[in-house]
């Protein structure tokens, strides 16, 4: 697949190639995971499912129009979320694990406690079609959504006031992440792109991939920021090492 310009440079891995890791020098074997627990109290599909960054807790939300807080621990249902009136497409935490953002196919995100008494904080409005992705920027004083209006929105979750509207894609935007010090934005859309934008001025900084077709699904930097992984819906995995002139 071919990159962006400005000196990006790409490895490509098929998603559906297995490896040998483990089998030979001092790596040690891989150990398979072990089936725990099944977790049961949602109704439809589940959309979303993560940990919180503490290991703690993990929630998930679903179709059923309802985010469901777990104990990570013990596997114990410790509260259900209701007050979307569509389906969850994704939810964010915190840094400091004590919220959680959904985003919802009705338009709207939510600010949820994830401590006692487990209330909704902030509604936050403004998306005019489905909101299907959302991140905390590291400090969790900023929160990214991606909808199918095309547009990117940044909201301050103290006052869950929109601070910036970008109108990023041409089609549905299907992924943003904050990068590591939350001064960089990526961007993925079903219009075959993803961009890295300034969180502050909200311009479009660099390209990454622009081919039309196919669609990208996923983008995220990796911890230390300067790369950053994206999946299209060929079945390949893009590792950009990307540099911003």
């Amino acid at each position: 697949m071919p990159s962006g310009g400005n000196g990006a440079s790409n490895g490509v891995a098929n998603a559906n190639s297995t490896g040998n890791a483990g089998t030979s020098g001092n790596v040690p074997m891989y150990k398979p995971y072990r089936h725990l627990k099944t977790l049961e109290g949602h109704t439809a599909a589940i959309s979303c499912v993560k940990f919180s960054n503490d290991g703690n807790l993990l929630a998930s939300a679903s179709v059923d129009k309802t985010m469901i807080l777990w104990s990570a621990t013990n596997y114990s249902l410790i509260h259900r979320y209701e007050g979307h009136s569509s389906g969850i497409s994704d939810l964010a935490w915190s840094s400091d694990s004590h919220y959680t953002c959904s985003a919802s196919d009705d338009c709207t995100l939510r600010i949820w406690d994830a401590r006692s008494p487990y209330e909704c904080l902030k509604v936050l409005r403004g998306h005019t079609n489905f909101v299907f992705c959302v991140n905390f920027n590291p400090p969790s004083n900023l929160i990214v959504s991606g909808s199918f209006d095309e547009t990117i929105r940044i909201w301050e979750v103290k006052t869950g006031k929109c601070v910036r509207m970008i109108k990023a894609h041409s089609m549905p935007i299907s992924s943003v992440h904050f990068n590591r010090d939350g001064s960089l934005i990526v961007s993925a859309s079903h219009d075959g792109s993803c961009k890295i934008w300034d969180a502050k001025e909200g311009t479009c900084l660099k390209t990454l991939i622009d081919d039309k077709s196919p669609a990208v699904s996923f983008a995220k930097f990796s911890p230390n920021g300067k790369f950053i992984l994206v999946a299209t819906l060929d079945s390949t995995l893009v590792s950009s090492n990307f540099v911003l002139a």
